[in-house]
C-alpha cells in the first residue's frame, strides 16, 4: 500500500503534532488582525464519539484586510495555490465597484505564503481546479462591477499553463447558451467525465441549466443540455448548478453538492433524507437561509436527481475530502446561527452507507474549524475547502468577519439601529457606492427584520472599510496509527 493511500485509510483519531511556522505577508500589505475570541490553537468537536473534544490546530494569517472566501489547490509541483478576491469601492460618477483576484502560495504545506494582486483576474468567489498540468479558475461577475456586461451576471473562466504566473481569460455569455436567457453563473468545480473530457456547469434558472465540455484542457467548451428531476426545475428561479461542487465517489457515483433555495423548489419530495426541520416561512429574505441538496446522476452527468440533503439550514460552500474508505470529510460554512451553532466554518464526517445513501453526520464528531466572527456581526464568508497533505495533515483556509472597535461596539449593544447613528455612516458611504448604497434608506431600514438590517449597516461600513473579511488557514491533523 502506498503512503497517499495509506494516509487515506488511516484517518480518524490520533492527533499529530502541527510544527508552527510563521507569515510571509506581501510587501505593502498589512497582516490580518490577530483572533480575539478565543484559544486560536485549538478546534472544538461537538458531540465527540470517535473523535476527542478538541483538536490542535495552527491558524495563520494571509495577506491583508478585506481577504474574502478563499480556496486552495496542490499544484502538480507541490505548492498549495489559494484564490481569494478583494472588493474596491472606486469613487467614479455612477458609484460602481471592481472585484479582482489574490494569489497565495506557499512551498512549506502552508507555514508561510506569499500574496499578488492580480488586477487583470476580475470576478467574485474565483474557484481553483487543476486539470493535469492546466489551471482553470471559476468566477463571476455582478451587473455593478467596473467589468460587467451591463445588466446581468456572467461567468467566467480564467485558466493557466504555468502554475497561476499568467492567466487568458474568458467569458462564457448569454451568447454561448442555445437558448433565451438573461444570465449565466457556473458550478464551482470542474469534474472529469468517464471519456476523459471535463465538465463544468452552467446554470441560468428556470429550468435551464447546461454542461459545458471540454475535450482540450479548458481551451474551448461546447454546451450539452442538463436535465433535473424530482421537483418543478423549469419554475425554479436558480439552478442547482450555480455554485455546486460535483465530486465523485470511490465508488464511482458521480454526486453534485448543490446550493438550494428550498422555498422556491415546487414539488420537492419533503421525505427526502435529511432535509432540515426549520420553519423557512418565518425566516429573512436572505440568501443566507439556503440549504445543500445532493444530487446524484446516473448517465455522466446528463441528468441529475435529488438524493439526500445535509440536515443544516445556511449550509454553504461545500467541499467534499476524501479519506478512504468509503468515509468523506465535509467542509461548510454556516452563514446564520441554527440548530445550537455559530456563524461560521465547521466539518463533519459524510458516508456512503451500506443502503446506498449518502448520509452527512452532524450529529456526531462535527469539527468547527472556525467561530471567528462574533455573533452580532454577519457571515464573513468562509468558503473554503479542506485538502488532505502528502504527509497526512489537513489545511483549511476560511474567511470571518472583523469590525473596528466603534463599529464592532454599535452591533454588540445594538447601536447601530439609533436613526442618527445609521444616517451618519450611510451618509459617509453613499459617495463610495452610490449605486447600492442609496436604497438604503432609514425609512426602508426600519422595516427589515434584525438579519437585514444589520446587512445593511455593516454593508455601508464596509465601505468605509471599518469592517470587512479577513482570511486565515488552519492547519490541523486526524491521523490513525497503522493498524
Amino acid at each position: 500500500m502506498n503512503n497517499v493511500k495509506t494516509i487515506k485509510v488511516l484517518l480518524a483519531l490520533t492527533l499529530v503534532f502541527i510544527f508552527a511556522g510563521e507569515i510571509v505577508a506581501d510587501e505593502n500589505k498589512a497582516t490580518a488582525p490577530a483572533n480575539e475570541s478565543g484559544n486560536s490553537g485549538v478546534m472544538q468537536v461537538l458531540h465527540p464519539k470517535k473523535l476527542p473534544a478538541t483538536i490542535p490546530c495552527e491558524r495563520i494569517a494571509v495577506g491583508g484586510k478585506m481577504g474574502y472566501k478563499p480556496n486552495m489547490v496542490k499544484l502538480p509541483n507541490g505548492e498549495l495555490l489559494m484564490a481569494n478576491f478583494h472588493t474596491h469601492y472606486e469613487t467614479q460618477s455612477d458609484g460602481a465597484m471592481c472585484e479582482h483576484t489574490v494569489l497565495h502560495r506557499s512551498s512549506d504545506n502552508g507555514k508561510t505564503w506569499t500574496s499578488k494582486h492580480f488586477d487583470q483576474l476580475p470576478g467574485r468567489e474565483p474557484y481553483l481546479n487543476v486539470l493535469g498540468d492546466v489551471l482553470i479558475m471559476t468566477a463571476h461577475i455582478f451587473p455593478p462591477d467596473i467589468h460587467a456586461i451591463p445588466g446581468r451576471t456572467t461567468a467566467w473562466l480564467h485558466r493557466s499553463e504555468d502554475g497561476g504566473h499568467t492567466w487568458t481569460s474568458q467569458v462564457l455569455d448569454i451568447d454561448r447558451i442555445p437558448e433565451k436567457v438573461d444570465m449565466t453563473y457556473s458550478s464551482r468545480n470542474i469534474i472529469q467525465l468517464e471519456d476523459g473530457s471535463y465538465a463544468l456547469g452552467i446554470g441560468c434558472g428556470l429550468g435551464r441549466d447546461y454542461l459545458f465540455i471540454s475535450k482540450d484542457q479548458g481551451k474551448s467548451w461546447a454546451p450539452e443540455k442538463m436535465q433535473v428531476t424530482g421537483f418543478d426545475n423549469s419554475a425554479y428561479r436558480w439552478s442547482i448548478l450555480q455554485e455546486g461542487v460535483f465530486f465523485r465517489t470511490e465508488t464511482d457515483r458521480l454526486l453534485l453538492l448543490a446550493r438550494c433555495e428550498l422555498r422556491d423548489m415546487e414539488g420537492l419530495d419533503k421525505n427526502l433524507p435529511g432535509l432540515p426541520d426549520f420553519d423557512l416561512a418565518n425566516a429573512s429574505d436572505l440568501d443566507r437561509y439556503n440549504i445543500e441538496i445532493i444530487f446524484e446522476s446516473k448517465d455522466n452527468g446528463r441528468s441529475w436527481h435529488p438524493h439526500s440533503a445535509i440536515p443544516l439550514i445556511g449550509c454553504m460552500y461545500p467541499s467534499v475530502c476524501n479519506l478512504g474508505g468509503g468515509k468523506y470529510l465535509l467542509t461548510f460554512t454556516k452563514r446564520v446561527p441554527s440548530h445550537g451553532l455559530a456563524i461560521g466554518v465547521y466539518a463533519c464526517f459524510l458516508e456512503e452507507q451500506k443502503d446506498g445513501l449518502i448520509k452527512a453526520d452532524i450529529e456526531n464528531d462535527l469539527m468547527v474549524i472556525s467561530e471567528r466572527t462574533n455573533p452580532y456581526l454577519q457571515s464573513g464568508g468562509g468558503f473554503g475547502n479542506t485538502l488532505l497533505l502528502d504527509d497526512g495533515s489537513l489545511i483549511t483556509p476560511y474567511s470571518y468577519y472583523h469590525a473596528v472597535p466603534e463599529i464592532d461596539a454599535l452591533m454588540k449593544d445594538g447601536g447601530f439601529r439609533n436613526k442618527e447613528i445609521y444616517t451618519r455612516y450611510w451618509e459617509r458611504a453613499l459617495p463610495y457606492y452610490r449605486r447600492w448604497v442609496k436604497p438604503l434608506t432609514w425609512a426602508g431600514f426600519v422595516k427589515q427584520d434584525l438579519a437585514m438590517q444589520t446587512h445593511w449597516f455593516l454593508g455601508c461600513c464596509q465601505v468605509l472599510n471599518l469592517c470587512g473579511p479577513a482570511t486565515e488557514v488552519a492547519r490541523w491533523n486526524l491521523a490513525l496509527p497503522v493498524q
